[in-house]
């Protein structure tokens, strides 16, 4: 009872001539365990204000606030909220319409979705319409899509759903009821500037952008009067609500799908169409003064959007003149870094959410935004990191068939990775810098040009120096100088070692480098006691350039007793390789294709060593520090990172490249169990050194400048 008691809402109602309906829902609310009742008077009006005080009457935990002047939704509910300060984070507020019946049991069962959902979470119930006896859904969940300007109601007009089901995600939340905590609202308040209309629209994108994730509760549900608190049943829309519809409706979306867009893009039919909406309710007879109010919040919303831009960018103008100029502006301020990572699976996506979080972990108050695929694997999305989903999915080239197809699938701008991010940048407000975790083949230079022009820091991380299946040919050639084009136009350019500072300085002729090591996570879930025989492992991702022609004859000269593992997805050109090898020597085990993530720890826990016998490799490995994350030693050929990550850590054998006979004696030496233990130590005292929560204070302080 105590905690139910605690946890009990506590409800906040903006009144605008609605006395009438707050006679009837005050007693159900506190009948149904609010734990108070705010109302604020918007009315301005003496005889409002009277019948408000005897609807309140005799209820002390009904409490009546009265504005000086009309302050619209948003500014009457933030100041009810300013009014609750003395109450703790926790405690839960409910914003609610005052044309509204609630039904029984509704504020615990939001209270419980909360508990369910977690803190950072707001909850509505089924918002039913219609009549009491036969209700229909008028919100049962949203959505908002960016990409046309609309937003819309799930399911509306259809019959409400079960009221015995958990509560549901959704992407957008009607602010006729919602309920989170204190917290969560604030943190993120309601914007005051829009008056009426589109501020839940406003605050669902601000709270995605936070994380906050937001649900639905079925057990929850309410009946809402559609319009209630603006018109009278049975009369059209005036002209207040076409203008300020209009209005607001161009301000907020302005800022995260672009001006141009919503007027004559993808957004532009909308807009037509919530111009022309006046006429339509009218069957077209009448309505001048409500589509002039509607133009007129157009051209107003139009106006505002371009002031709010030149703001926002004069800000961040000032902003950055002022730290890059050695002053202080930038002390404690928080700061906002775009992310492009697109690939949906494999072992980048892991590395950039483990990179991101040691980050996070370092204290710094920086946020990331991740635009990422929808088909990213769950493992990699993290609640810590705001991931849209605005990276489109692609059609793997084995499923289009024929060379054009492929050509034709890759062709299209809006299907492109680095263009949908270009889009998304475009579009996003308060971003202010863009790290570029992957680059795209011949058009670098168009990110970071594009994130320039819009006055953003612009970061690379450059993992791999040049291309793996790099040729030399006319293609590969203007790639790379497309490339070093983009990277000397970059604020910041960041690689894993100091050897390929050196080469990446040298191909680029970039004036400065900054090397930020690879980092691990350690892993908890390796068994040392996993069943079957000791094995060299070679693991990841099987091309041309990870040398396992060298491995398999480097293997056949080896006198031992440990098998040989090759994990991993194969490319053609070497899959007869491996099966030659496989059918000649029976000590060889292939795991053919992508291994999954419940399986790594058992083959790493078998691993007597893993080794990475590249050929040609100008980057650092992820699987090396896979190998780093186990607490196994390695044995790697000296090209790219690996020999100087090696010897400088002491924590295996470095060969010469493309020589099989060297790679036979490092298995044979790595099998003297002295030797193996004492790499197997040095791996351990390097685990602390590369942890992400080390390595992120490194990456945080070149993301703030």
């Amino acid at each position: 009872m105590t905690d139910r008691r605690r946890r009990a809402p506590h409800v906040a109602i903006v009144n605008y001539f609605t006395s009438s309906y707050l006679t009837v829902l005050l007693p159900q609310l506190m009948a149904d365990g609010a734990a108070s009742v705010t109302v604020l008077d918007n009315s301005c009006d003496d005889a409002e204000w009277h019948a408000l005080s005897e609807a309140t009457a005799g209820q002390p935990d009904v409490r009546v606030l009265r504005s000086p002047r009309n302050v619209g939704f948003g500014g009457g509910h933030n100041i009810i909220a300013r009014h609750l300060a003395d109450l703790a984070d926790d405690e839960v507020l409910c914003v609610l319409n005052p044309d509204t019946w609630m039904e029984p049991g509704c504020l615990p069962a939001l209270s419980d979705a909360l508990d369910e959902m977690g803190p950072d979470c707001v909850v509505s119930p089924v918002i039913v319409t219609g009549a009491p006896t036969v209700p229909v859904v008028w919100f049962a969940g949203g959505d908002i899509d960016l990409r046309r300007g609309v937003v819309s109601h799930r399911g509306y007009g259809q019959p409400p759903p079960a009221p015995d089901g958990a509560a549901y995600l959704t992407g957008f939340l009607s602010g006729a009821v919602m309920a989170t905590t204190l917290r969560v609202w604030r943190s993120e308040p309601f914007d005051e500037r829009l008056f009426l209309y589109w501020e839940d629209a406003d605050l669902a994108l601000r709270w995605q952008a936070r994380g906050v994730a937001l649900a639905v509760a079925p057990r929850a549900r309410v009946w809402h009067e559609e319009g209630g608190s603006q018109t009278h049943v049975g009369e059209q829309h005036g002209a207040v609500y076409h203008r300020y519809m209009n209005r607001n409706r161009t301000v907020v979306l302005a800022a995260h799908m672009g001006l141009l867009s919503l007027l004559v893009g993808y957004g532009a039919k909308r807009t037509v169409g919530q111009l022309l909406r006046p006429a339509r309710e009218r069957r077209w007879r009448g309505g001048a003064a409500e589509c002039g109010a509607a133009l007129a919040g157009l051209l107003d919303g139009v106006r505002t959007a371009l002031l709010h831009a030149v703001a926002r960018r004069s800000v961040r103008c000032s902003h950055r003149r002022a730290v890059r100029s050695g002053g202080d502006a930038g002390a404690g301020a928080s700061t906002t870094v775009a992310v492009f990572a697109p690939t949906a699976s494999g072992g980048h996506p892991e590395y950039v959410r483990k990179a991101l979080d040691g980050v996070l972990d370092s204290g710094d108050d920086i946020r990331f935004i991740w635009p990422r695929r929808p088909d990213l694997e769950g493992r990699f999305v993290s609640d810590r990191i705001s991931q849209p989903v605005a990276i489109p999915a692609q059609r793997p080239r084995s499923d289009l068939g024929s060379t054009w197809r492929w050509v034709a699938e890759r062709a299209r701008p809006w299907r492109r990775h680095d263009m949908a991010f270009c889009l998304f940048l475009w579009r996003a407000r308060d971003v202010d810098v863009v790290l570029l975790e992957e680059i795209q083949r011949f058009t670098l230079p168009l990110v970071v040009w594009l994130s320039r022009l819009r006055d953003r820091r612009v970061v690379v991380r450059l993992h791999n120096i040049r291309r793996h299946d790099y040729t030399g040919s006319t293609v590969d050639t203007v790639d790379e100088w497309l490339t070093g084009a983009g990277l000397r136009a970059a604020d910041a350019v960041l690689v894993h070692t100091e050897g390929n500072r050196e080469v990446a300085g040298v191909r680029y002729g970039l004036a400065r480098v900054s090397v930020v090591p690879h980092g691990i996570a350690v892993a908890s879930g390796a068994d040392s006691s996993a069943a079957g025989a000791p094995t060299f492992l070679f693991f990841g991702e099987i091309r041309e350039n990870k040398g396992v022609d060298i491995l398999v004859q480097g293997y056949a000269k080896y006198a031992g007793e440990s098998a040989l593992a090759i994990a991993g997805r194969a490319e053609h050109s070497v899959r007869r390789v491996i099966d030659d090898a496989v059918d000649r020597d029976r000590r060889i085990e292939w795991f053919d294709g992508f291994v999954e993530p419940e399986r790594v720890p058992e083959l790493f826990a078998r691993a007597h060593a893993v080794v990475l016998p590249y050929t040609d490799f100008e980057a650092q490995s992820g699987v090396l520090h896979t190998a780093i994350e186990y607490g196994v030693p390695v044995i790697v050929s000296d090209v790219g990172g690996l020999g100087e990550t090696v010897r400088a850590l002491g924590i295996g054998i470095v060969v010469p490249p493309r020589d099989p006979v060297a790679l036979a004696d490092a298995l044979t030496a790595m099998d003297e169990p002295e030797r193996n233990h004492g790499f197997r130590r040095a791996v351990v005292a390097a685990q602390q050194s590369l942890e992400w929560r080390a390595i992120g204070p490194v990456l945080s302080s070149i993301l703030r400048g």
